[in-house]
């Protein structure tokens, strides 16, 4: 059993009281909500799985398919399935690399890379409003604790070692 969950499976249980995850938890499901609501609120015809797939090729660049899937944390099949409405859009194109055709690159195209920096802004101006309805001097110790925790969890969740996230 899970000290934290109580369920079986998962990490050892540890000293950290649950009351001290339960916030974290709260936490993700709110950034979560943010993520989803800022591909909603500008009206942009994506879901949040497809908008993903375009993050990840903002961040990587042009990419062969199977790569891309790879940083995702999925198969190439469901990349392909994600991006077939992404380049109706006209927000990414494939290119088929030679003299090996099977080879699918995928690349956002200028409305794609727009789309992906209007969605962040809309991401990161939504996370300062709620910021300023915590006092100031709160702000700066909750700063450095979500660092630290960024710090702590990012290599194995972030920062190129897992799946690229929301």
């Amino acid at each position: 059993m899970n000290g934290t969950t109580g369920e079986v499976g998962g990490p050892p249980p540890s000293d950290v009281p649950p009351d001290a995850v339960q916030p974290l938890l709260r936490m993700t499901r709110v950034l979560v909500g943010v993520a989803t609501r800022a591909v909603e609120q500008l009206d942009v015809g994506v879901s949040l799985p497809q908008f993903r797939l375009l993050l990840a090729l903002s961040e990587l660049g042009p990419t062969p398919c199977a790569r891309v899937a790879a940083e995702l944390g999925s198969v190439a099949s469901s990349v392909t399935r994600l991006a077939d409405h992404l380049e109706d859009a006209g927000y990414l194109v494939r290119h088929r690399a030679r003299p090996n055709r099977s080879i699918v690159r995928l690349e956002l195209t200028a409305s794609g890379q727009d789309l992906v920096r209007r969605v962040v802004a809309w991401r990161a101006a939504e996370l300062d409003r709620l910021l300023a309805e915590i006092p100031a001097s709160s702000r700066a110790d909750m700063a450095r604790a979500v660092a630290r925790f960024c710090d702590v969890a990012e290599p194995e969740y972030g920062g190129g070692s897992g799946p690229i996230p929301v």
